[in-house]
């Protein structure tokens, strides 16, 4: 497991910031022989400072082996000075600042004889209390990558300021990678923002957004959190989907449970096929947008009113609907009962129209799957056959024709 601890921030007493800035500043101008007539500007690196001449940006980026914000150091330096008793450092600038004048992090530096008992006794308080809050620990379900179920690790440190996100993915081969988000926690008006990043080398780049609702609760009361993500996959296509997060009660028990191929079902079923994928390719036609685009005039040209016709057996039972134009939904004409989980698609490149619905009211069909060729109802004809299958009142399997007709 990659220590986590590395991508969270620092936060330090005034004091032994205060220190921390001047021995930087101290070691900087011993190294460089800066005399007093060094502007702020250039002896942090930011504004109109001369690249070419020593700078602590320099000096950092050296360390760090990337850009180095010259002006995040002097922002910290001015903060000790509005009376703040504590403050933050960002994970990204926790030990560049140590390792510059040769500690590997914040116990060393505070272990040395500057710094006096009475402040290492408080700065070793304030990082006790860091430590001894709370953590918890899900595991998070969503249909992924491949059309299949998978799972993930995740961690909300500090009373639900941050969150880790660990994803293990296992190729052919039996070897697996690991991608890892990091992000912050807001709580709004009863949901749960998770905006999280990811690293390429010390480089942050933008990751997942992440939506839950927790109602009036505490986020941590939930055993179960429900929710929807954005991102990018692992072949870099926009995905979107519904995600849960399961509460286990250790890390021990979050990772064994991730590490099971096998998966809770109601899981499965409520989370199947749930995802929206987008793939990374610029469409210069929107003809091209699918399988499906050149032929979607038609679901224009079929939109009107119907009667509905099913046979089953010497029965036949009607319903009035709309094929609603552009919004494609299918609506019910008969105001006792509705229609839900409607859907038109066009199948075998445009030549089939598919229908499907379920009933929410008194009718003897409760749900059903529609087949017709797409050319018969395009024709107008009155007496345009379809095939259905179907769930009836009973809850028994039926089948058979269904017949279109134009309604007023």
């Amino acid at each position: 497991m990659e220590n986590t601890s590395k991508r969270e921030g620092l936060i330090l007493t005034k004091a032994v910031l205060s220190i921390l800035i001047e021995k930087i500043i101290e070691n900087f101008t011993e190294k460089y022989t800066i005399k007093d007539n060094y502007t702020e500007a250039q002896l942090f690196g930011f504004g109109n400072f001369d690249e070419d001449k020593p700078s602590l940006k320099k000096d950092f980026e050296l360390i760090f082996k990337d850009y180095i914000n010259g002006k995040y150091l002097y922002n910290k330096s001015r903060e000790t000075s509005t009376g703040k008793p504590f403050i933050k450092i960002s994970r990204d600038y926790k030990y560049i600042f140590f390792n510059y004048l040769g500690y590997k992090d914040v116990y060393e530096f505070i272990a040395q004889d500057f710094i006096n008992p009475d402040q290492k006794n408080q700065q070793l308080k304030i990082l006790q209390q860091e430590k001894d809050i709370e953590d918890f620990f899900y595991v998070c379900y969503y249909y992924g990558e491949d059309k299949k179920m998978h799972k993930g690790q995740v961690i909300i440190y500090k009373k639900w300021k941050n969150v880790e996100f660990k994803y293990v993915y296992e190729n052919k081969k039996g070897q697996t990678g690991i991608y890892s988000y990091y992000g912050n926690v807001i709580n709004s008006e009863g949901f749960v923002f998770f905006d999280t990043k990811f690293y390429i080398g010390n480089k942050k780049n933008e990751g997942a957004k992440f939506i839950f609702f927790v109602g009036k609760s505490s986020p941590h009361e939930r055993n179960y959190l429900i929710g929807t993500y954005t991102g990018l996959d692992k072949y870099d296509n926009t995905i979107a989907g519904k995600i849960i997060l399961k509460k286990v009660g250790s890390r021990a028990k979050m990772e064994e449970e991730a590490s099971k191929k096998n998966f809770d079902p109601i899981f499965s079923l409520e989370l199947n096929k749930k995802r929206i994928i987008v793939e990374s390719i610029i469409k210069k036609n929107p003809m091209m947008f699918s399988a499906t685009s050149p032929y979607a005039q038609i679901l224009n040209d079929i939109s009107k009113k119907y009667i509905l016709t099913f046979q089953n057996g010497e029965d036949f039972h009607e319903i009035p609907v709309q094929l609603q134009k552009s919004h494609m939904n299918i609506k019910s004409l008969n105001s006792s009962f509705i229609l839900i989980n409607d859907q038109i698609n066009l199948i075998d490149k445009g030549q089939i129209i598919y229908l499907t619905f379920s009933v929410k009211g008194l009718f003897y069909i409760q749900k059903t799957s529609i087949y017709v060729k797409s050319y018969d109802l395009l024709q107008n004809k009155n007496n345009t056959i379809g095939k259905y299958t179907a769930i009836d009142i009973n809850n028994d399997i039926i089948s058979g024709n269904v017949e279109f007709k134009s309604a007023k």
